[in-house]
């Protein structure tokens, strides 16, 4: 027996979303827990689901029925969208715990991937993402990225510099901020604090240190580098106000325009190569010279 069409059917997704692995630099990111729902109105919310290629896709969005059905051909179909766009919110969750959540504002629908636009540039355009080599710059477009908790195992060949932040002054968590590692003057990651001011930045490790030539050759494993931290926070809210339990991806980002300050030392004439990152062994950043219970943290100042 064989069957034979009679009807097509066409429909159309209005958001597709890859997702961006800081810690592995890969969008092969399966078993989020992604809702997408118009901002008026909260309550329905859609679930999104990934494709095999590890889009996560929306269907049947609150408002966006015509749309998502119509058969109009694409160019009249788009043109049509781009005048009638509705303010969406994206929320992202990890079951697993392997991720931060986040959240993120989207005009829909989108034609093609999100591609998240800084809005705190004029006219607004994708960012460029610290820690990639080269010239220009690798832009973030088509991607939304993702932070590690400090609960995620540590992947094989990755380093890991963990720290819990909180305000110098105000010794409240530096909640949702953000905690770059720089080697030798070049930034090799990037990471997120959680609500509690707990951070787990993850990043590849650097080529190793140049040694001299034996033969035969040498093989070592003790590889270290010198490591400079540095913080971007942006906290206004006086007196201090409990931290929302999901931050805005744009209010995160818009951070990097805002670095802060890390306290190396309580008190010390000599700060200079305080911190170096050995090969396998994850390294905790600490504000040298407090004693007790005030020597777990690292003191940060907002920028």
């Amino acid at each position: 027996m064989s069957l034979r069409s009679m009807e097509r059917l066409s429909r159309h997704a209005a958001i597709g979303v890859r997702f961006w692995d800081v810690a592995r630099s890969t969008s092969q990111v399966d078993g989020l827990q992604v809702e997408v729902y118009a901002r008026s109105n909260p309550r329905r919310r859609k679930p999104m689901a990934p494709n095999l290629s590890h889009v996560y896709v929306g269907h049947s969005v609150p408002g966006l029925h015509d749309f998502e059905y119509s058969d109009t051909d694409s160019p009249a179909l788009w043109s049509s969208a781009e005048a009638a766009l509705q303010d969406c919110r994206v929320e992202v969750r990890d079951p697993r715990g392997r991720f931060l959540p986040l959240a993120f504002d989207v005009a829909l629908p989108v034609q093609g991937l999100v591609s998240f636009q800084a809005p705190w540039w004029s006219p607004p355009h994708p960012i460029a993402w610290p820690g990639t080599p080269g010239s220009p710059p690798q832009l973030m477009i088509e991607r939304i990225p993702l932070f590690s908790s400090v609960s995620r195992g540590v992947p094989d060949a990755a380093a890991v510099v963990y720290a819990q932040m909180r305000d110098t002054t105000t010794r409240r968590p530096a909640a949702w901020a953000l905690l770059g590692v720089s080697i030798d003057g070049q930034r090799c990651g990037l990471g997120l604090a959680d609500a509690e001011g707990r951070v787990a930045t993850l990043f590849p490790y650097p080529e190793p240190p140049r040694r001299a030539l034996t033969s035969p050759p040498e093989a070592r494993s003790d590889f270290s580098w010198p490591v400079t931290l540095e913080v971007f926070w942006s906290a206004t809210a006086s007196p201090p106000a409990p931290p929302p339990e999901m931050p805005d991806l744009a209010q995160l980002l818009a951070q990097l325009e805002t670095p802060g300050t890390v306290d190396d030392l309580v008190a010390s004439p000599s700060p200079s190569a305080l911190r170096r990152l050995d090969y396998r062994v994850p390294l905790t950043a600490r504000t040298l010279g407090a004693v007790s219970a005030e020597a777990s943290w690292l003191s940060v100042s907002p920028g």
